[in-house]
């Protein structure tokens, strides 16, 4: 976990952070720097960067945001001098360590979990956020993010995360057959081993995984490797997991329809291709389906949810005058700033199934990178997803926790997420906020001026968004309470000008009137960044048989009759959510009976 490129996730390095290149000595800094910033005059702010392909801000073409819309401390560019950067360090490293203090919700009579949202969600929005986001290599570990960094996902919320390229660019990804072409997901895992003298039933419970034949540190007890489309998703236990659960739906909806169909022409070849392409799609319209359905209404503020969820949602970046904002790329106030929500509702541990429950340092070590001598996942690893989502007529599971600026302790954990230089500061709050803070992100008060002037209704009807000084004294209340390290100076700058990325945290905090909302789902200005993207990119890359307001078992007729002249997808029921989800998985991959269970 945190060693592979990509966007950003739960993963260590690859969550962005203190992008202290520079300071370490690494990289070619001094080659592609234009104009060193400690030579820039007072009072000048460093010059523009390069953008970062396939990234843009957030309703802006703009490469580089103008320095009085971006994030500043006390007025000033953070990132003018070196000076100016060791200011913002030693002011990011003490609000990280302020948002160790866990939130009292409802007077103190209120739980700390948010059963709203069951823990599996926010690994599944991990894997939502690898399928938006794939960069060459972790962005937290150089300043001169120009240098080399592009987002190569192309086909977003098309489940590339799983397949990659299909079986001609990613092979290692899929089972192969002897002068057959491949289209089932690898799967492994189940055999006897030390701790499992009994052999799983069925086998296959786990991702692939392998010792590299030309790595000298890779021996065959130690499976250093992962064969799977996007190395990413074993970032963790969980998560890789949730990678082999959809493995199993394509192969179950493969294994319905790879029989030809009586009387066909069509080498096997030909009709290998044909099912591939229809179980692809029809896993991708669920997991779409399920996105829209289920992940969204859990996650957004119900006034957004509903704005946005229709066949043509009225997106900002064409509310204005101005020319639309690029909509193939993906807004860095997205990446590293709203949609890390997703780190506040990590749990200290997890329950993976019946029989163990782990801590959540376990779960983040339990992969090939970190423990390849343990893998393939044992027994003790394998997920009962009804722990992880409402399965009908089954316990409820555990939940995740409320949405605050608040992390485990756990992700302060040194040995997880190490400082990038000596002596620096550690933990993925502290990496969150230093990668928002690099990335040149939107202030808080220009985004909400950006938004009103677009679309004024959204933000009168939110206090905290419509008043700058009820919101200014609402931060200013939070940061006083357990302050800690921060000084009145610290307060009044952050209460000023607060970071995106923690301002979406407080916001999801304090924003309801209703105490027993407060931290059960995104506010305003966190859902519309949300529901702008995911939304958006649902819209700029419609699959021809989808639609908003069409079931989904109307939308797998339309599929499978463009491909078969018929509906052989008439076995898929409406999957409305992860709940319905698991049991068809279940039955489609006959794992209803599984030892270990699978529901």
């Amino acid at each position: 976990m945190g060693r592979h490129g990509g966007g950003f996730s739960i993963a260590r390095e690859q969550l962005g952070g203190d992008t202290d290149a520079r300071r370490a000595g690494t990289g070619d800094h001094e080659l592609s720097a234009p104009l060193r910033a400690d030579a820039l005059p007072a009072g000048a702010s460093a010059p523009p960067a390069p953008g970062i392909s396939g990234f843009r801000h957030f309703l802006s073409d703009l490469d580089t945001l103008p320095l009085e819309k971006r994030f500043k401390v006390d007025g000033d560019d953070p990132l003018r001098t070196d000076e100016s950067k060791e200011r913002l360090r030693s002011l990011m490293e003490r609000l990280a360590r302020r948002m160790l203090v866990a939130p009292v919700w409802e007077g103190g009579q209120g739980p700390l979990e948010n059963a709203d949202i069951p823990a599996g969600y926010t690994y599944l929005l991990q894997l939502v956020a690898h399928d938006l986001v794939q960069t060459s290599f972790p962005l937290s570990v150089l300043e001169n993010t120009a240098t080399g960094v592009r987002n190569d996902r192309a086909y977003r919320l098309k489940l590339d995360t799983i397949y990659g390229g299909g079986p001609e660019v990613c092979p290692f990804a899929y089972e192969g057959r002897p002068k057959a072409a491949r289209s089932r997901l690898r799967l492994g895992g189940g055999g006897v081993n030390s701790d499992d003298p009994v052999a799983m039933n069925p086998k296959g419970r786990d991702i692939a995984r392998i010792a590299c034949p030309w790595d000298p540190n890779s021996q065959p007890q130690r499976l250093t490797d992962v064969m799977i489309a996007d190395q990413r998703n074993d970032d963790h236990a969980i998560l890789s997991q949730l990678t082999t659960l959809f493995h199993h739906l394509h192969n179950g909806l493969l294994a319905r329809l790879s029989p030809p169909t009586a009387g066909t022409t069509e080498s096997d070849t030909a009709a290998t291709y044909k099912a591939f392409l229809c179980a692809r799609g029809a896993a991708t319209l669920i997991y779409r389906h399920i996105i829209r359905r289920d992940v969204m209404r859990r996650v957004l503020n119900r006034k957004i949810y509903n704005r946005y969820n229709v066949d043509q949602p009225h997106l900002l970046s064409a509310s204005s005058a101005q020319r639309p904002s690029r909509g193939s790329s993906i807004p860095l106030e997205f990446t590293h700033a709203a949609f890390r929500f997703g780190h506040a509702m990590v749990r200290d541990s997890y329950q993976i199934n019946p029989a163990n429950t782990f801590a959540l340092g376990e779960v983040l070590r339990a992969t090939s990178y970190s423990e390849p001598g343990n893998m393939p996942l044992h027994r003790k690893w394998i997920a009962s997803w009804s722990n992880f989502f409402d399965v009908p007529g089954r316990p409820r599971p555990q939940s995740s926790m409320r949405i605050s600026p608040h992390f485990s302790g756990q992700l302060y954990d040194r040995t997880l997420f190490p400082p990038i230089v000596p002596d620096g500061a550690w933990g993925l709050a502290y990496r969150d906020l230093m990668s928002a803070a690099f990335a040149g992100l939107w202030s808080v008060n220009s985004l909400v001026d950006e938004i009103r002037s677009r679309q004024p209704s959204l933000i009168g009807s939110d206090p905290l968004l419509e008043d700058h000084g009820y919101r200014v004294a609402q931060l200013r209340a939070w940061l006083e309470q357990n302050r800690g390290e921060l000084t009145d100076a610290d307060i009044q700058t952050l209460a000023n000008d607060p970071p995106l990325s923690f301002y979406i945290l407080f916001e999801a905090a304090a924003g309801s009137n209703d105490p027993a909302r407060q931290g059960k789902t995104l506010g305003t200005l966190g859902s519309i960044i949300v529901a702008e993207v995911v939304f958006g990119a649902m819209l700029e890359g419609r699959i021809p048989d989808e639609t908003a307001s069409s079931t989904l078992r109307e939308a797998l007729s339309r599929l499978s009759s463009r491909i078969y002249a018929a509906n052989r997808l008439d076995f898929v029921p409406e999957l409305d959510n992860m709940g319905d989800l698991v049991p068809f998985v279940a039955d489609i991959a006959n794992l209803r009976d599984a030892d270990p269970t699978f529901i």
